[in-house]
């Protein structure tokens, strides 16, 4: 009986989960993202107050 429930696969309330996950996924790339904008400002900006 556990094994036919099991190989039914999973419930059809998964599609939430799965958006969930892209979500978060998305949030990681957009962190990612803005981490290395900052880095490359702070760079420039040293750059930049160097010149003065």
């Amino acid at each position: 009986m556990l094994h036919s429930l099991a190989a039914s696969g999973p419930p059809a309330g998964n599609a939430g989960d799965r958006l969930a996950l892209r979500s978060i996924a998305m949030m990681d790339i957009l962190m990612l993202a803005l981490g290395f904008v900052f880095f490359a400002l702070a760079i420039g900006y040293t750059y930049a107050c160097e010149r003065l």
